[in-house]
């Protein structure tokens, strides 16, 4: 580690998120493949939340929610699970493609969604799931889980101190070896926009929360290289232009051939910088601060720990009658903003208005 030692507390931030106040939720999950399995599930027990219903048309997934999990109440059809009395928030974690009928069924039963991103790839869909919510009066949200990591977290409440100043640069580089370890993949080794939207959905809007603000136009261009696996180019380069100086940078590959990976995120601004990886590691160095670099000193969570947060918001925004942080409606401008990069890609990079 480098610099001098650093404490939340000196810093006036936090790595706690609130809680709601309920522990008994009524979860009930509709698909149950790899990322509840291994993310939401996991961080739901941890947090002491209940799962009570499961629903999968995969015999294998449903038995696995009842032997692995505990959970009693498993069903093949989704509309089974939203009629349960038992379930009073669906966790969606299905493709997209199916997402809007069973957003219209919990509406049309009165039941609060939160989805897994992307919310849509068509923003016409995304305003019509959005009004169906508003029309039914349901709390309707998405899991950005990135924005609750524990570095991403401190760096939002960094700049909303204005600890930094106010930033003008705002970059994230991802190196890492998913066309090696994913190669075969059943869908993300095939599809067409591995890193513009399946991966970008988290990066285009880890942008937007770090600056609170929304893309008016960006640039995109994409690469491969000889002999990579996945079918989508996997080598990614972005810029965001923020408005009023502020500039965002994304530089994503995912064709690493070694052990020399890693993350590195840098925000810029008036009276300081942040530099810092997802999960572990953060420098400071601002007026604030004083002269030198400092190390943030501040405990690493797991991974699954950020659909903690995401949930948690989720329920504190039912409990308290008011929009979730990562609300559908406020989730359209990141679909926007990840599907204008897909086009500028697509046309060879060039400057595409959001």
């Amino acid at each position: 580690m480098e610099g001098t030692l650093i404490t939340l507390q000196e810093l006036g931030v936090s790595s706690e998120f609130p809680l709601p106040k309920r522990s008994d939720w009524g979860i009930g999950m509709v698909g149950f493949g790899g990322i509840a399995r291994t993310s939401h599930a996991p961080a739901y027990k941890k947090a002491g939340w209940k799962i009570v219903a499961v629903a999968d048309p995969d015999d294998k997934a449903r038995a696995l929610a009842k032997d692995e999990f505990g959970v009693e109440r498993v069903y093949a059809d989704y509309h089974e699970l939203i009629e349960d009395p038992a379930v009073e928030v669906i966790d969606l974690l299905t493709q997209p493609s199916v997402r809007e009928e069973v957003l219209l069924a919990a509406a049309a039963a009165g039941k609060h969604l939160i989805t897994e991103k992307p919310l849509t790839q068509d923003p016409e869909e995304g305003v019509r799931m959005v009004a169906a919510a508003e029309k039914a009066g349901i709390t309707f949200g998405v899991h950005q889980n990135y924005r609750w990591m524990t570095m991403n977290y401190l760096a939002r409440q960094i700049v909303e101190r204005g600890i930094i100043g106010d930033p003008f640069f705002v970059s994230i580089e991802i190196f890492g070896t998913q066309d090696r370890d994913l190669a075969g993949h059943h869908f993300y080794s095939v599809c067409d926009n591995f890193l513009t939207i399946q991966w970008n959905n988290h990066l285009a809007d880890l942008v937007r929360y770090w600056t609170g603000r929304d893309a008016k136009r960006v640039f995109a261009r994409t690469g491969r290289s000889n002999g990579q696996n996945f079918v989508s180019d996997n080598l990614l380069s972005v810029i965001h232009d923020l408005g009023d100086g502020l500039t965002g940078h994304i530089l994503h590959s995912e064709l690493v051939r070694s052990d020399l990976t890693g993350v590195e995120c840098r925000i810029d601004g008036a009276k300081g910088t942040l530099l810092f990886d997802f999960h572990s590691t953060m420098r400071i160095s601002s007026d604030f601060t004083g002269k030198g670099v400092h190390t943030l000193d501040v405990k690493e969570h797991e991974f699954r720990e950020s659909f903690i947060g995401s949930m948690a918001d989720f329920l504190c925004a039912i409990e308290d009658g008011r929009e979730p942080m990562v609300s559908a409606r406020r989730n359209l401008a990141t679909v926007r903003t990840f599907l204008t990069e897909h086009e500028s890609a697509r046309r060879g990079g060039e400057w595409v208005e959001v």
